[in-house]
């Protein structure tokens, strides 16, 4: 009896630890956050111009995303560290196949990033730089 009464302790315990850690996510203030992407091409001359959209972020949706209508992406392997969120990602569309992995750290009511892809075929490397901050709240 003392023995089923220690091991329901311990099971109390680690499921309090692990429910603890899984809770505290990052350092973001969920809400309606604008995120301003910049990308760069490795072997091109100038860079391509700023693109700047909006994004409801939660604490189950934390990775900005494209608002490219013309591609599909899967995100996939996504993984927290203190404030910085990591994840693998696949788009297919009119420009083709792209996979790469992106990452970024939240800090309240902003966020730096980046995300790094390699277009299959032309074997050419793309480097988004990503910023945002928290403008409100989501519609």
């Amino acid at each position: 009896m003392v023995n089923k009464m220690c091991m329901l302790v311990v099971v109390f315990f680690i499921t309090l630890c692990l429910s603890t850690a899984f809770a505290a996510g990052p350092n973001m203030n969920p809400g309606k956050w604008e995120i301003t992407t910049q990308t760069e091409m490795a072997g091109m001359p100038m860079s391509m111009p700023a693109v700047t959209h909006t994004q409801c972020i939660t604490g189950d949706e934390l990775i900005p995303q494209s608002q490219e209508a013309n591609q599909e992406c899967q995100v996939s392997d996504i993984k927290f560290s203190g404030d910085t969120v990591t994840w693998k990602i696949v788009c297919s569309g009119q420009n083709g196949r792209m996979e790469g992995t992106g990452s970024v750290t939240y800090r309240g009511d902003t966020m730096e990033g980046t995300m790094d892809m390699i277009i299959s075929g032309a074997n050419m490397q793309v480097t988004n730089k990503i910023s945002g901050k928290r403008i409100g709240n989501c519609d």
